[in-house]
């Protein structure tokens, strides 16, 4: 029993480090976005990722490969939507809508993660989650709007907008999807199998980008060593974090932890571009963590099938 209990926790403390990770992502995207397209840079970044796992999943590879061939169809899903699609349209949009409006409009995938997954799985939501999730959005969108909330009012969409909320129905599809994988598939093979996925759906885009900017062109030093970082943390290790988090807690009650990202490059910025600390970064955490700690203190959405096999055992017990 004790042992079952710290599960949670655990996984809590991997989806925070997670979202610390991407939200360094975003930072240093932005920042290098200048010197090298969209395209390139998410397919650089991914494929320093696979150069890291594939020593570690080469040798796995043929054990693996009867898991790998019974579920090939929810992989390559996984690896277009998780891969392929997520970062790579937030890329292509932050060089046509604000950071402000691409914070905003991302700050609803976790809405998109918990409608898809009662449609799908048919999760009931309880009201605390429901209000923890109101909680910790209300909190993002304060540390977003710097204390004006009146500045909602002005919103405007802009062309990438689109693209901002087509990246967190990506990140929906395969936030649910890991819930259909069956756990017997081995976690490096896995992720290795999505980014093989991903980068060949990359490939010809990546191709086409690089054609059209006169070739290949070596990137400065700096660029180098930020796209080298992009690859190993928040790709490899915080992709292994999170689907093992979503495994343990489930898609619903990680989907709260997402509002963690504007926070945290919020403090980024106060630490590292020397901006100051306000009160509405106080404010916006203390809602944020509210809400997460609110919905995960939830009970856990059952699905029909998981109440169906509940019924069942019920039944065998009187029998018995």
């Amino acid at each position: 029993m004790p042992q079952t209990a710290k599960k949670p926790a655990f996984a809590y403390a991997l989806l925070t480090m997670t979202m610390l990770l991407w939200s360094t992502n975003f930072v240093i995207a932005r920042a290098i976005h200048g010197q090298i397209g969209p395209f390139g840079l998410a397919f650089g970044r991914w494929a320093i990722a696979l150069c890291c796992l594939l020593p570690f999943a080469l040798p796995r590879w043929r054990a693996a490969w009867p898991a790998i061939r019974d579920q090939w169809r929810v992989l390559l899903v996984l690896g277009v939507f998780g891969i392929g699609l997520t970062n790579t349209l937030v890329y292509v949009a932050v060089r046509s809508t604000t950071a402000t409006n691409a914070i905003i409009l991302n700050s609803a995938t976790p809405v998109m993660v918990l409608l898809l997954g009662s449609v799908y799985f048919r999760q009931k939501l309880g009201r605390r989650q429901l209000m923890g999730m109101l909680a910790a959005g209300a909190g993002a969108l304060l540390i977003v709007l710097k204390g004006n909330v009146a500045g909602l009012a002005g919103f405007r969409f802009a062309p990438g907008d689109v693209l901002v909320l087509a990246a967190g129905l990506c990140w929906a599809v395969y936030t649910l999807g890991l819930r259909v994988l069956k756990p017997s598939l081995d976690p490096i093979v896995m992720m290795t199998a999505l980014l093989l996925v991903g980068e060949a759906g990359l490939l010809p885009f990546f191709v086409r980008e690089t054609t059209a900017a006169g070739g290949f062109a070596m990137l400065p030093g700096m660029a180098l060593l930020w796209l080298a970082y992009l690859g190993v943390f928040p790709s490899v290790l915080a992709f292994l974090m999170y689907n093992r988090a979503i495994a343990q807690v489930g898609a619903a009650r990680a989907a709260g932890f997402l509002y963690l990202m504007p926070a945290f490059g919020a403090l980024l910025s106060i630490l590292f571009l020397g901006e100051e600390l306000h009160w509405y970064h106080a404010a916006g955490l203390a809602a944020i963590f509210s809400g997460i700690l609110l919905s995960s203190l939830a009970r856990r959405p059952r699905t029909a099938s998981e109440s169906l096999a509940g019924q069942q055992v019920a039944k065998r017990a009187e029998q018995g």
